[in-house]
């Protein structure tokens, strides 16, 4: 008797965590169909809706090797702040506008699912910045790297921190020291209507509209831009991720405010203190085999397109 062959060994079913925003309706009927097909190739271990989640820090979320977010480009950035110090592997599936972060559709998904389940799809690293507020009476040029002493608050960004004049409108401005427990002294007094300090992955938003420069979501660097200075000798800057950017508030308005990812505005008085650095972890995004960087850009941000005649 010929003994039987042993069976080939299955493939591990990769656990999976969904992240959806049920405020879109087209995501609650997508589900409807895509969870049965999921199920059939994964092990679904949540289903978690993103408005409940945007405020927690991912310490609730079960173990998983990757995290879909069904949404906009506005629930990745919401989702991205509660995975990042997980670890987990994200990729967004688009029911927005843009699709710039979210990248991926259902039927991108179905199409690669065999190199995407086994973890073949290419992944890359996306810095986040910690967005830390202090009081008038700390002495930024005495606070060494890592050091957060009387701090009011922090916040986490995948984008951007913006700090924007508020009513009543009038000019606001900043001292601005990059690095400043090495250099002692701030770098530049900027006067205008706020100041945005972005990643490389929110370097196409609102940096990109004040006339910041596009940077690649590989490099490790930070930008500083200004919203319409009061000067023209004033350029945007990129410098690295290492370096901890102050900002001093040395004039303000009564609806100035701290904007972090878009997120609601945190109002701010003149004296206080604005520290933004890279935070601890990166995010790691699963990049869709069939678009690049370059091409989204061209595509969906319309870069460098020759204008039409008529």
């Amino acid at each position: 008797m010929v003994p039987a062959s042993p069976s080939a060994p299955q493939t591990p079913r990769p656990r999976i965590v969904l992240l959806v925003n049920r405020g879109k309706p087209p995501v609650a009927e997508a589900l409807a169909s895509f969870v049965p097909w999921l199920e059939q190739r994964a092990e679904v271990v949540g289903i978690l809706g993103t408005e409940e989640n945007a405020s927690n820090d991912g310490a609730h979320l079960p173990s998983a090797e990757m995290a879909m977010i069904l949404g906009g480009d506005g629930t990745f950035l919401s989702q991205a702040r509660v995975l990042v110090d997980r670890g987990i592997p994200t990729l967004g599936v688009n029911f927005g506008k843009v699709g710039f972060l979210a990248e991926w559709d259902i039927e991108h998904v179905k199409r690669h699912w065999d190199t995407l389940s086994c973890g073949g799809c290419r992944r890359t690293q996306r810095i986040m910045i910690d967005v830390d507020v202090f009081p008038e009476t700390i002495d930024p040029y005495a606070v060494r790297q890592g050091e957060s002493p009387d701090r009011l608050d922090r916040y986490l960004a995948m984008n951007d921190a913006v700090i924007a004049a508020g009513p009543p409108y009038r000019m606001v401005e900043f001292e601005v020291a990059i690095e400043p427990a090495n250099v002692r002294r701030p770098a530049v007094t900027v006067a205008g209507d706020g100041l945005i300090v972005a990643t490389p992955s929110g370097s196409t938003a609102y940096n990109l509209s004040a006339g910041g420069p596009i940077v690649s979501p590989g490099v490790e660097a930070l930008m500083l831009s200004a919203i319409s200075p009061y000067t023209l000798a004033f350029r945007p800057i990129v410098f690295g991720s290492e370096c901890d950017v102050w900002i001093t508030l040395t004039r303000a308005n009564a609806g100035t405010a701290l904007v972090v990812d878009g997120q609601p505005a945190i109002p701010l008085r003149e004296g206080q203190h604005v520290r933004v650095t890279k935070h601890r972890k990166m995010l790691t995004l699963i990049q869709n085999p069939e678009l690049t960087y370059w091409s989204m850009l061209s595509h969906k941000m319309r870069w460098a397109v020759r204008p039409r005649g008529d």
